[in-house]
């Protein structure tokens, strides 16, 4: 079972990675096309030359990182889970 959660661990970290870097070129998709979003029917933001190169750089770290997070907690109650199931 150990190596179970080993393997699923490692997976998960890919997965926390590919999905990072989709949420990012979604973000990047989304600015580089449009000239201004506005953001639940308000006033419109007019994008800025350097927000589509630091927001997907900004989301890639910030969803990576939760991602992480949440394996890393998922991976700790299941390892808990495993010791007291071998005691």
């Amino acid at each position: 079972m150990g190596f179970l959660l080993r393997r699923l661990v490692a997976y998960g970290r890919w997965l926390a990675l590919g999905s990072a870097a989709a949420a990012a070129a979604g973000v990047y998709g989304i600015l580089s096309t449009r000239d201004e979003i506005a953001v639940l029917g308000g006033v419109p933001h007019v994008i800025a030359w350097w927000e589509p190169y630091v927001w997907p750089a900004v989301t890639f770290i910030v969803v990576g990182r939760v991602l992480r997070m949440a394996l890393s907690r998922a991976a700790g109650v299941a390892g808990e889970t495993l010791d007291r199931l071998r005691r």
